[in-house]
């Protein structure tokens, strides 16, 4: 009888571990179409350049829907240029793509190299208030945001002529990136 009775209870505990891990069609459905209703609406008040609406069958690259017994609603939303995650019930991430993933390093090495070329039309004092702009436009409340976090600007550079891991990183073949990333907190907002 002992037993089976650490066998039951085994089978219960095992039961409440799987179903944290069970999906159904229903909630996939369901988180789909919030996740996607929260790009759009993201998209429309952070004044987005997007064209058409985001929807399941267009403009879509990828999306997933995470258990709901992990961390609360979760998942992300891909389309060809943008990227949307949500953790704990909320959009948490998003970032404009700046390749595509079929692109080879050699013509992301080429971009790179036009960009260095380039001169910024802003600097980290315009980057920021572009991000305080867009975050207020969104609702955000911005002075109590940087109460909390401390805001880090940083501009991204490459190294022109850096090869490899022998590559030598030195500040003769640093050249400037016209892109700079945001950051509050520990999740960057590019």
């Amino acid at each position: 009888m002992t037993n089976l009775i650490a066998f039951t209870a085994t089978n219960k505990l095992f039961a409440t571990a799987t179903n944290k891990f069970l999906i159904t069609a229903a909630y996939k459905y369901v988180a789909m179409a919030v996740m996607l209703t929260n790009c759009n609406l993201f998209v429309q008040q952070a004044q987005l350049p997007s064209g058409q609406p985001i929807t399941q069958n267009e403009r879509l690259f990828r999306g997933s829907v995470a258990p709901p017994g992990l961390i609360g609603f979760s998942g992300s939303v891909e389309t060809e240029k943008c990227f949307f995650g949500f953790g704990r019930g909320h959009l948490a991430n998003f970032w404009q793509r700046e390749f595509r993933a079929a692109e080879s390093p050699e013509s992301i090495r080429e971009q790179q190299t036009r960009w260095s070329k380039m001169t910024s039309q802003i600097g980290k004092n315009e980057a920021h208030q572009l991000a305080i702009n867009w975050l207020t436009g969104l609702g955000v409340d911005v002075t109590a945001l940087e109460q909390k976090y401390p805001c880090k600007i940083t501009q991204r550079f490459f190294y022109s002529h850096a090869t490899g891991s022998s590559g030598a990183l030195t500040a003769q073949n640093r050249a400037p990136l016209p892109i700079f990333q945001i950051q509050w907190g520990s999740i960057p907002i590019r």
